[in-house]
């Protein structure tokens, strides 16, 4: 599937991702263009929407937000929209996922300790059209990264 980038976008889009706040001077030097090259093509990389934000990565140990859990989710049918926009206003819930198989959709928390988890579980539970929900909780993570990798035109 072609992507629409050639390699100098590639990386740009490979360079923000390491270092979000990256100027146009380095992405310059790097790629071997001009910083009106570069502050162009990172432009058009936004309005075409490769770029949806530029955001922090918080360190959630230190701000109290250490533990994580999936859940998955089974809803009655007809009230699994309901269910869907009920879940993405936790601010527990970092992502929601609609997923294939037993369950409906998958959700990713970040919560401060155990008895945070438990109160989060019992109000998914308690919503309106939630049948049951399955959770794990994450003893140690080894990889998480919110980066997607482009090594060439076509996508694997």
């Amino acid at each position: 599937m072609k992507t629409g980038l050639d390699e100098k976008d590639i990386m740009i889009l490979n360079i923000l991702q390491e270092n979000g706040r990256a100027s146009y001077s380095e992405i310059a030097k790097r790629l071997g263009i001009s910083e009106a090259a570069a502050y162009s093509r990172v432009k058009k990389l936004i309005k075409h929407g490769y770029i949806k934000r530029f955001q922090a990565v918080i360190d959630e140990n230190k701000v109290g937000r250490a533990m994580t859990a999936f859940v998955a989710v089974k809803a009655q049918p007809h009230l699994y929209d309901k269910v869907l926009e009920s879940l993405v206003s936790f601010p527990e819930v970092l992502e929601v996922h609609d997923v294939t198989g037993d369950y409906y959709c998958l959700l990713k928390l970040k919560v401060r300790d155990r008895e945070a988890l438990a109160k989060t579980l019992d109000e998914i539970g308690r919503m309106e059209g939630v049948v049951s929900t399955e959770t794990k909780v994450v003893l140690r993570t080894l990889k998480e990264s919110p980066n997607v990798y482009i090594f060439n035109n076509l996508s694997p």
